[in-house]
């Protein structure tokens, strides 16, 4: 009952707050005008950058990615405006305020580039978290991420904010670029390569599969219930095998935690975390699985997919969306699926009436499953695929090399396909 009381009042706040963002802010916070991007830093990056979500990720990625292209950056925390914080570390910049603001050139204050990594119905409070008269300053630029191949109406009015966009991946790329002329560039979650995985996996101990995510990214989307269901098709009860299932969030998604619960039931062999992991745990638990498995309906980029990748463990994911710009065909387990109508209530996704996303097939993932652990010597040689594939992929496409086509004009870099 408590459960049930905690989602209903978290709707209708959530309610109230669609209606402050949708239809006061936007006359409260005028546009600012068009820019054209003067200098390539220092750079301000916005973000959820002590949250433990994939946007607060995106941003701590995009921080370390800049700095290390000799970009210079300034670090703007707004978790705490969203509720989102959760005590991550990040990394806090070289860059100042002043710095920023004049884009490094002391004589005169140069059109310098923020990134703003909040999706559009966050960006307004965004703005104001951040600064106002540093967004009427700068060149502005979302770092967005959508999942479906139709935009919903509250991010196309948000697109009026900002100079350009920034995605994770084409399949976010070729929506985006139906509904404006504006830039919109694809630049990859530049996803550590880390140590070289190792080669052996833990023989001794039961097959583990991994599936990792957040319910604020929509339970639906994810389809963990699913996972479980491939799980004990693959392994039938009384076989030695395990699946975890780290996830996040789960008291704010009170009643889908409980949906996962009552799927899992009593089987003994699937253990499910909720809570925040540091960096080392999600590495130690990506280390001794012998499987990621991820049967999203759905996926701008697929973070939690590309860090398993480069920890040389072998995927199991549905074979659509943007997880395909990395997962290589040889070497990843694609999973089959059907493009089915879309369904889900989902914050954004309540207002979309006439979409489509995959319906990934359990009875495949349960094959693939089986036959990473009874083929494992062959699982590994993929993973190794997968890898040198996916930090080529990195390499092609980087936020200092997106910058520099937004500063020349470069056409690739528009809108105009």
């Amino acid at each position: 009952m408590t459960g049930m009381l905690t989602d209903r009042l978290r709707r209708r706040l959530a309610g109230t707050a669609r209606t402050v963002r949708r239809h006061v802010l936007p006359h409260l916070i005028p546009r600012a005008p068009r820019r054209r991007l003067e200098a390539m830093g220092p750079a301000r990056v916005v973000g959820l950058l002590s949250s433990a979500s994939g946007l607060g990720n995106s941003g701590r990625l995009c921080i370390e990615a800049l700095e290390a292209a000799g970009v210079a950056c300034q670090a703007i925390d707004v978790s705490a405006g969203f509720f989102a914080e959760n005590g991550i570390s990040f990394p806090r910049g070289t860059a100042g305020p002043r710095d920023a603001d004049r884009g490094g050139d002391k004589s005169r204050p140069a059109i310098a580039p923020t990134i703003y990594h909040l999706n559009p119905p966050m960006l307004l409070r965004g703005l104001v978290a951040s600064g106002l008269l540093a967004y009427y300053r700068a060149y502005n630029i979302g770092y967005w991420a959508w999942e479906l191949e139709t935009v919903p109406p509250e991010w196309i009015r948000a697109i009026g904010y900002v100079d350009a966009i920034l995605v994770p991946s084409r399949f976010c790329a070729e929506t985006l670029t139906r509904v404006t002329q504006k830039p919109v560039v694809v630049v990859p979650h530049p996803v550590p390569a880390g140590d070289e995985p190792a080669t052996d996996r833990h023989a001794s101990r039961p097959f583990t599969a991994l599936g990792i995510f957040n319910y604020g990214s929509s339970f639906e989307r994810k389809n963990p219930l699913a996972i479980v269901r491939a799980f004990r098709l693959a392994f039938p009860s009384g076989q030695p095998a395990r699946l975890i299932l780290k996830t996040s969030d789960g008291a704010r998604h009170a009643g889908d935690a409980l949906r996962l619960k009552r799927e899992i039931a009593d089987d003994a062999r699937i253990t499910l975390v909720d809570g925040v992991w540091t960096t080392e745990q999600m590495s130690e638990a990506l280390a001794s699985a012998d499987a990621y498995i991820s049967l999203h309906r759905s996926e701008g980029f697929g973070l939690t997919i590309a860090e398993a990748i480069m920890r040389g463990v072998p995927i199991v994911v549905t074979g659509w969306s943007g997880n395909l710009d990395f997962c290589d065909p040889d070497g990843a387990y694609l999973v089959g699926y059907d493009l089915v109508a879309f369904r889900d209530t989902h914050g954004d996704y309540a207002e979309i009436a006439d979409a489509r996303w995959a319906e990934p097939s359990v009875e495949h993932a349960a094959h693939l499953l089986r036959q990473i652990s009874e083929h494992p010597d062959e699982a590994r040689l993929r993973a190794v695929q997968c890898r040198r594939h996916l930090r080529a992929h990195l390499a092609t496409s980087t936020y200092r090399r997106a910058l520099e086509q937004l500063q020349s004009g470069d056409p690739r870099a528009t809108g105009e396909r």
